[in-house]
């Protein structure tokens, strides 16, 4: 089992309260605070500012994201110098975390979380469950839903995320028009190491540089 005193390692600012290692633990959050007002705000509230691309991407274990604490981050913050575009990470259970919050604060609250939402959570002596991760992806897709409604003034959305990832599941929702890369890479991933080096491995990142080229 996964103790808070290893998340603390990873995560030195994470906020105990958001130690999510079982999908239980990520559905019963949701409706509890922050996140609950958290969800509330991305649904209702927040207003994106104009870009030519809505680019959407995975969360990662490092967090926070700026200043950026993994590979991945520093290269998708390196894109915003050469591209036109708005960065939104794809959360359980954040559901979108908009470019501005990168830093993980939000009207007074720390929101850096450690949420493993992946099936491989089971070597960690956790049960994973199909049925609490529908409830948990079509409750974030409904809010990631809503943001676009309001936010639909992007010429192009790509989402960065692999087939079979929950990131799909949480977009489902919204209007995307690429999704990339569209395969699985073969790479073996850890509590520590995960999504960084799904999503920096070179075939994969250049699925991501072909889709901004276009």
């Amino acid at each position: 089992m996964l103790s808070l005193e290893q998340a603390l390692k990873l995560n030195p600012g994470l906020n105990p309260k958001l130690f999510l290692p079982s999908p239980e633990d990520v559905l019963r959050i949701l409706e509890e605070e922050p996140v609950k007002s958290w969800l509330e705000f991305i649904a209702n509230e927040h207003v994106a500012p104009k870009r030519e691309v809505l680019l959407l991407v995975p969360c990662t274990a490092k967090k926070p994201y700026d200043p950026p604490r993994d590979e991945l981050h520093c290269r998708l913050l390196e894109l915003e110098k050469t591209y036109d575009l708005y960065l939104v990470s794809v959360s359980e259970p954040l559901a979108l975390e908009p470019r501005e919050y990168w830093d993980f604060r939000w009207r007074g609250h720390n929101l850096i979380y450690d949420a493993p939402f992946f099936p491989w959570i089971e070597r960690y002596g956790y049960k994973w469950s199909d049925e609490i991760a529908e409830k948990v992806w079509s409750r974030l897709a409904d809010v990631a839903k809503a943001w676009q409604k309001r936010n639909n003034h992007f010429e192009r959305v790509i989402c960065f995320a692999t087939p079979n990832s929950g990131y799909r599941r949480i977009v489902e929702k919204m209007h995307v028009d690429v999704f990339v890369p569209d395969f699985e890479p073969d790479i073996d991933v850890s509590y520590e190491e995960n999504t960084d080096l799904i999503y920096t491995h070179p075939d994969v990142w250049r699925s991501l540089l072909d889709a901004l080229t276009l």
